[in-house]
């Protein structure tokens, strides 16, 4: 009887806790491999769009400020822009789509900007920040969009070796002040120590020049 009042009890607490329908790291992984998988222009099937849309079903508006350092009304208008993109991207190419999805990207990333700042410098691995921005001209944007799908490759390719960071400069500038990088797309590598030991700026070579600083590390 004893037993199965405990039973009971442990079912529970599993079942009422809300959190942030899984958590804000799953949101980013499941993001980026959706984005990923757009700009290879594989087949992607309506399970993987689902997967991502379910992570946004329940909300701890308690756990998304204190541990996430966000608000209800942020979370909502993020979570708006994705249902916007669910239908704007019906009937359109997969470049078209990528280019819309990307911008919902960069909005998660300075929906959780305190969040995943913190964690970033409080790692002690090597680290990958990466200034892009949602508002600038043409080229800029096409060479931006090129470059993140090459830093989220990396990362995906290199596991856990590697700490990252995507920032948003249009919104969250500070970091770009802090280090005097004034160009987006830039990136800066770090040690565990959050030493910079290298800068590339502004080019169109940034993925080689980024492999060759990684591997004198």
């Amino acid at each position: 009887m004893i037993r199965n009042y405990f039973f009971v009890l442990l079912s529970s607490l599993f079942f009422v806790v809300p959190i942030l329908s899984q958590d804000a790291d799953e949101i980013n992984n499941k993001a980026a491999g959706y984005l990923l998988a757009l700009a290879q222009e594989k087949n992607i099937t309506k399970k993987e769009f689902i997967e991502l849309k379910d992570l946004f079903t329940n909300v701890d508006t308690d756990l998304l400020e204190t541990k996430y350092h966000s608000h209800n009304s942020a979370f909502d208008s993020l979570r708006s822009h994705l249902q916007k993109y669910e239908k704007d991207k019906i009937g359109i190419d997969a470049d078209s789509s990528l280019v819309l999805f990307v911008d919902w990207y960069l909005h998660f990333q300075r929906t959780f900007y305190n969040y995943n700042r913190k964690n970033f410098f409080n790692s002690s691995k090597a680290k990958i920040l990466f200034f892009t921005t949602s508002v600038s001209c043409r080229c800029t944007m096409e060479m931006c969009r090129k470059q993140l799908i090459e830093i989220l490759n990396l990362k995906k390719m290199s596991g856990d070796a590697y700490s990252f960071l995507v920032v948003d400069s249009y919104w969250n500038n500070d970091l770009q002040l802090k280090y005097e990088s004034y160009f987006a797309p830039s990136v800066l590598i770090f040690n565990g120590s959050n030493e910079i030991l290298s800068l590339i700026e502004y080019d169109e070579k940034m993925s080689e020049k980024l492999n060759e600083s990684l591997k004198k590390m």
